[in-house]
């Protein structure tokens, strides 16, 4: 209910702001063009200006604000740097890291086992652009934008521990798994625009056509550790390599709702 009156307020406060513009002031004479256009105030970005920029989500009701993403669906943050009025700078970077680990306990007969596994990898996406603004009003700034996306996918490294304990003492498993990453490479154009509602803050749509090509895979390497109770320890090595080209060409399936900021650091 928040957010939706929240919306309802901007929405308004857009639409007196357009009014404003258009209604004449009570003076002798009408201004010209030129000189209404040298009155109104300038809410676009100048040159120099540094922006920020989000995903719109949801409903009415249920509105969230979201990082942009890149072309692997990771959480991008985007800033952009504005050299012109015609020309736009943007930068995405989007670091994910994922680590998932596990630990039981149980009893099984007379024994008791620990179980303790872990699983991890990184990834590190870049996403330079740059923005082709056309002549839009005091308020519309329409643009066509092209992103190249390159990302660097890790390494996947799974561990596994089996302890089993009895009355004559503990055995141990253990297993790791490694396998190599890749990389991803793409590209996307894009056209979209923004409405500013006050100076810097504005709402967009941006819709796209994009390609983008991933190699992951390669080495696998399996080790296979067993510690018995008694007597020697036996050590398996399994060794594989699978490797996959994934190549996509797409368009986005709706267009991206964006809100954003550009603000002067003088």
């Amino acid at each position: 209910m928040k957010n939706s009156f929240l919306l309802l307020c901007l929405v308004c406060f857009s639409f007196l702001s357009i009014a404003q513009e258009f209604v004449p002031q009570e003076t002798s004479a009408v201004p010209s063009m030129a000189v209404r256009s040298l009155i109104q105030p300038k809410l676009l970005p100048e040159a120099k200006d540094w922006g920020v920029t989000v995903n719109v989500n949801g409903l009415i009701q249920n509105i969230s604000l979201q990082p942009r993403q890149d072309l692997l669906n990771n959480s991008t943050a985007l800033i952009r740097y504005v050299k012109d009025e015609k020309w736009t700078i943007r930068f995405g970077l989007a670091p994910h890291l994922y680590r998932y680990s596990v630990s039981t306990t149980d009893s099984v007969s007379k024994d008791l086992v620990g179980f303790d596994s872990t699983a991890s990898r990184s990834i590190m996406g870049f996403r330079p652009g740059v923005e082709y603004h056309f002549r839009g009003s005091n308020r519309l700034d329409p643009y066509v934008a092209l992103d190249a996306d390159f990302g660097v996918v890790g390494g996947l490294t799974i561990g596994s521990v089996t302890n089993v304990t009895d009355t004559t003492g503990t055995s141990r498993l253990s297993r790791t798994i490694t396998e190599d990453g890749g990389f991803s490479i793409g590209a996307k154009l894009s056209a979209g625009m923004s409405f500013f509602l006050t100076k810097g803050l504005f709402v967009g749509m941006e819709y796209g056509l994009g390609i983008q090509n991933v190699v992951s895979g390669g080495d696998r390497q399996e080790v296979v550790q067993f510690e018995p109770i008694s007597g020697a320890n036996t050590t398996t090595r399994n060794l594989s390599s699978q490797r996959v080209n994934d190549l996509n060409v797409f368009v986005d399936p709706i267009a991206m709702i964006t809100i954003g900021y550009f603000f002067s650091p003088r």
